[in-house]
């Protein structure tokens, strides 16, 4: 059992079946905040896990009082976790950090030094030398310099989920009206105080990401889509660029048939002006049908989490114990 402390630190880990890695990455946080001498709590966030990683959790919380575990009713997302652990955190500052054993705990004393000297609300991890392949590294790169330029922030890397929070910037959060998909592009949208800090980045030794390159695209399609309406009122350049392009293809046959008396081959001109334009209509309604759906969303008003169960200690305002 940890010292008894006042709780300055809340740890927020949100996990969806880790049950390979969640026990290593809690007996390194604990190692190195012990370390560290200040109080602090970890509040793992059960986004729904259908393995044996709440199984895990209860054994941490029985030999830990200051390990609370928040269990989802089903899987919410990352951010959606997160939310759900900040709502039951109790410190003054904040960390969040993944599950999967790929953000070193030994970096929370050096982000939390970051947001206190500088008297930053958020700091974001930055991993220099990132252990992902290329596509998820691609895309990563892509969507931060489209977040830079929207917010006018200086994200390095957006999808770091390894970040300190002051309690300003918790508080925020949680007192948004709508439900932010995606919290750094969030966060920069607010005008608080953000920074990003370096930080050392592991390959995952043990299970597999549950990301997808499918899912990897839509995921960073809709952090573009909670910023921005750029994609939206790009769709109108996109449509009359290929219209002038049509009406050139078009002008083209027209005096190639009249100045050198050769005649068009119609069907090819005709199935690739379809394909086209067909082309063109399926990708501006994808693009208008995720804004559509994003403003559904918000109107359903539906609970960003919903929680089945928690294990907290008996001090707890949220305790069930």
């Amino acid at each position: 059992m940890e010292l008894k402390k006042d709780i300055e630190i809340s740890i927020v880990v949100p996990v969806y079946n880790e049950e390979e890695n969640i026990g290593g990455v809690l007996d390194e946080i604990i190692e190195v905040m012990n370390c560290y001498g200040r109080g602090y709590e970890i509040i793992v966030v059960d986004d729904g896990s259908t393995d044996k990683t709440f199984e895990i959790l209860k054994q941490y919380h029985s030999k830990h009082d200051n390990i609370q575990v928040v269990r989802l009713t089903r899987n919410f997302g990352q951010h959606p976790a997160v939310y759900a652990g900040f709502s039951y955190a109790r410190g003054t500052i904040f960390l969040s950090m993944d599950g999967d054993g790929q953000n070193l705990p030994e970096e929370i004393p050096n982000l939390i030094k970051a947001l206190e000297e500088g008297d930053f609300d958020f700091v974001q991890g930055w991993r220099t030398e990132r252990q992902d392949s290329f596509l998820r590294r691609f895309f990563s790169q892509f969507v931060n310099r489209f977040i830079s330029k929207a917010t006018g922030s200086e994200l390095k890397d957006a999808g770091c989920g390894m970040a300190a929070y002051s309690r300003n910037a918790v508080n925020r959060l949680l007192q948004a009206t709508h439900h932010a998909r995606y919290i750094p592009a969030e966060i920069s949208w607010m005008g608080l105080k953000i920074k990003s800090h370096p930080i050392k980045h592991r390959k995952r030794e043990k299970g597999k990401s549950r990301y997808r390159i499918w899912s990897l695209f839509w995921i960073n399609f809709d952090i573009i889509a909670s910023i921005s309406t750029v994609p939206v009122e790009a769709i109108g350049f996109v449509g009359m660029l290929f219209s002038a392009l049509g009406f050139l293809l078009g002008f083209f046959i027209f005096f190639r048939s009249l100045l050198f008396n050769k005649s068009p081959d119609s069907l090819m001109i005709m199935t690739s002006l379809l394909l086209i334009f067909v082309g063109i209509q399926i990708l501006c309604i994808s693009v208008l049908c995720a804004y559509v759906s994003r403003a559904y969303r918000e109107v359903q008003h539906r609970p960003y989490f919903i929680v089945r169960e928690t294990l907290t200690d008996e001090h707890h305002p949220h305790s069930t114990d």
